[in-house]
């Protein structure tokens, strides 16, 4: 496992700390299931230790790579997200966050490996129809081949005729 997410908090005073991380193609090992291609990602940490918990705050910021819906080519999708996170210290770790972004990690551990929430915190960063951005003049950046080719095959799906069997079965629905 890839340790260069962790935190090593054991050894660490009570106090504020600094902490940057950066997350680049070879995370994308850890994590095969994904339709990222590629990713350059810098994380800045502020944490913050007292003697009950953690208290972690993230400035996500960089681009993925992923591929255009619309035209299928791939293309940098800038993200930019800030967020926290509280880490209690506990009997038993709970490797589950709910939703006041908290957690709980035994009294025993030593380190915690953040690799799972940057993964989280990125894919969600992912909007649902991933497409190019217009340019300026407000004009798709998209393949304009594929954007041709599509409108084309729009076109002849609307020329062509319907099999009388299946005219017959659509007037069962009026």
């Amino acid at each position: 496992m890839d340790n260069r997410y962790n935190i090593d908090f054991l050894n660490l005073k009570e106090g504020k700390y600094e902490l940057s991380f950066s997350i680049d193609k070879s995370f994308l090992d850890i994590y095969q299931n994904t339709d990222i291609n590629d990713l350059d990602i810098s994380v800045k940490t502020d944490l913050e230790k007292t003697s009950r918990n953690l208290i972690l705050k993230f400035d996500i910021e960089g681009k993925i790579n992923v591929q255009c819906d619309r035209c299928l080519d791939n293309f940098d999708l800038p993200i930019k997200y800030n967020t926290k996170l509280f880490i209690n210290f506990g009997e038993e770790t709970s490797d589950l966050t709910d939703v006041d972004d908290t957690m709980v990690v035994s009294k025993s551990e030593n380190s915690i490996d953040l690799s799972k929430h940057f993964y989280d915190y990125i894919i969600l960063q992912i909007p649902i129809k991933k497409v190019h951005p217009d340019d300026d003049k407000g004009e798709s950046t998209c393949n304009i081949k594929m954007l041709e080719h599509i409108e084309n095959i729009q076109d002849n799906d609307d020329t062509e005729s319907i099999d009388p069997r299946w005219e017959k079965l659509k007037n069962l629905y009026n």
